[in-house]
């Protein structure tokens, strides 16, 4: 008599798939469900809650906190995406050079900080922009000849660059490591076909290394886009407490902190967390059309 077994070929592919699903079902589209009901809720202790509706979403239209956040948020993101992006590319095709001495030693140095907790780097970085006139920031600022400043609580602009800075130093290795494997892809045949044909380093840098690393230079600009208005650990490691005075480094997820944990608004919390996950998915969709994503003729 042939065996029973458990696997066959009809339903391999569910079981195989099935813890998959039910941790997507318990951990992602769960929580999702319950936020987008808590959105519509005023929580006002523990299984004390009225039902408001939109009220929640009507209130984001009059608060000036969630426009400063958002602005921090968007000038933050832009800021690391151009530094981040150029600067790793850079670095990318300097470090994979073989003519570059210590190149190894250099590629582990600038992926160091990525290894950093962030409670580290944000005790360092606070100390860094502190307001004293020795501050490295400053010294260096005097010696150019400006004043010093206290970056963390001058203005909203001074809070970006400390939160552009403290993030370039954590995830330019990172970066630098995505594009460097897209180098190693690229075939030598075709920068020795551009040297024969006299093409110049940035020629060969333009019409070469850009097409060949394109598919990864999409990637890093996304995830630092989704990064950038989504970060938290920076903003609030450098102002402990989410003490954010003329809400100088709000970003969007410290705002929902502040409601969630800090007020316990816990269905205002959940209404922005709603809006700016339809905020993202908007951003996606807009990458996908601008960068072609998906289309096969793009793969070429």
């Amino acid at each position: 008599m042939k065996r029973k077994t458990l696997i066959t070929k009809r339903n391999a592919p569910y079981i195989f798939c099935a813890p998959f699903i039910i941790s997507f079902l318990l951990f992602m589209l769960y929580p999702m469900a319950d936020m987008i009901y808590t959105s519509l809720l005023k929580l006002e202790g523990i299984n004390n809650y009225t039902f408001v509706g939109l009220d929640n979403y009507i209130r984001l239209l009059d608060d000036s906190h969630i426009v400063a956040a958002i602005i921090n948020s968007l000038g933050f993101t832009l800021g690391i995406i151009i530094i981040n992006v150029p600067l790793a590319l850079i670095l990318a095709v300097i470090l994979n050079n073989k003519l570059t001495p210590l190149r190894n030693v250099f590629r582990s140095a600038l992926y160091l900080p990525a290894l950093t907790s962030i409670i580290v780097a944000g005790i360092y970085f606070r100390l860094f922009f502190a307001g004293n006139a020795d501050t490295p920031i400053n010294s260096v600022m005097q010696t150019l000849g400006f004043l010093p400043r206290e970056w963390l609580f001058d203005n909203q602009l001074t809070g970006i660059i400390a939160l552009v800075l403290t993030s370039t130093w954590r995830w330019l290795g990172t970066n630098l490591l995505y594009f460097l494997s897209a180098l190693q892809t690229i075939p030598q045949e075709l920068y020795d076909a551009a040297k024969v044909d006299g093409a110049s380093p940035f020629q060969r840098f333009w019409h070469v290394t850009l097409p060949g690393v394109k598919p990864i230079l999409i990637f890093v600009t996304t995830i630092l886009t989704y990064g950038g208005l989504r970060m938290f650990g920076e903003s609030y490691v450098l102002w402990p407490r989410s003490k954010t005075p003329g809400d100088i480094g709000m970003t969007i997820v410290l705002y929902i902190y502040r409601n969630a944990f800090g007020q316990f608004d816990m269905g205002y919390a959940s209404a922005i967390a709603v809006a700016l996950f339809a905020f993202l998915m908007l951003i996606n969709l807009i990458y996908i059309r601008a960068f072609k994503i998906g289309r096969r003729d793009e793969l070429v």
